[in-house]
């Protein structure tokens, strides 16, 4: 298995967003209730991204408490190489909900226009939905087998290999147990 070059891993990472339209949003209830979905998303110039929910699903409830989301991009499996590597990028993001008459309602709702067309018109013809703006921090994304990196604090830059030594991404259940011994 040929390892991968932070530089080949950079140039990944700067187009890895283009075809993506959607993102897994992973959530917990105040109670540790897990929760996921997805939802389609846009980024601004400053590398947030926004997600437009109703305020009944769950996904609304756990953000406004918690005040936390973590975002999950994948590649469509219908063309990945491999079913066990298929690229993919991940966050924890804080998130904060947009109020009603938000200041930033137009900007991010053109945002959406823009990415997703006439699907995004529906937008402004549902009151008891709202922006969340997701900021996200401490994110990697994995390119491939033995091809798994940290990204900076920027969300823009691969900041190094991040693999236990060439153990994968994670290492074993039991070396990461013991690593923070």
């Amino acid at each position: 298995m040929k390892m991968m070059k932070k530089e080949e891993a950079q140039k990944e990472l700067d187009s890895f967003l283009d075809n993506i339209k959607t993102v897994v949003l992973s959530t917990v209830s105040s109670e540790g209730e897990p929760f996921a979905s997805y939802s389609p998303y846009v980024q601004d110039e400053e590398s947030n991204f926004y997600v437009f929910i109703s305020t009944a699903v769950q996904h609304s409830h756990n953000m406004y408490n918690t005040k936390k989301a973590h975002l999950l991009f994948i590649e469509d499996e219908s063309v990945t190489s491999h079913i066990y590597a298929r690229r993919r990028m991940y966050f924890k993001a804080k998130a904060e909900k947009f109020e009603e008459n938000d200041d930033r309602f137009e900007k991010i709702a053109q945002l959406f226009e823009q990415k997703h067309g006439s699907d995004a018109s529906l937008i402004r013809q549902m009151p008891d939905s709202r922006f969340y703006k997701l900021s996200p921090y401490d994110g990697n994304i994995v390119l491939g087998f033995g091809a798994a990196f940290k990204i900076d604090e920027s969300n823009k830059k691969i900041s190094k290999l991040n693999t236990m030594g060439g153990k994968a991404h994670g290492g074993t259940h039991e070396e990461g147990l013991n690593k923070n011994d």
